[in-house]
């Protein structure tokens, strides 16, 4: 993933969180997962400590835990926020 401050505010919701990405102007709607994982990239967070955070918080087994970060950090590259 490219470096890319990530410039977002996140309002989090019952079933997730809005969130707002300022530097571009986009709105979306993330689950509890892109919640826990929008977060940890706004802390700075690697792709490894991301999917260990997976694994601790939702008990996920490590591909699958890899899997879910791999295919959210595509969405936010394809979507053009990070």
């Amino acid at each position: 993933m490219r470096k890319r401050e990530m410039n977002v505010k996140i309002i989090e919701q019952e079933n997730g969180a809005m969130v707002f990405d300022k530097s571009i102007g986009v709105y979306f709607q993330v689950n509890h997962v892109g919640k826990l994982l929008l977060e940890g990239l706004v802390e700075g967070k690697s792709r490894n400590e991301l999917v260990e955070e997976l694994e601790e918080t939702f008990a996920l087994e490590k591909p699958n835990a890899e899997n879910d970060v791999d295919e959210f950090l595509s969405m936010l590259r394809e979507a053009g926020i990070a």
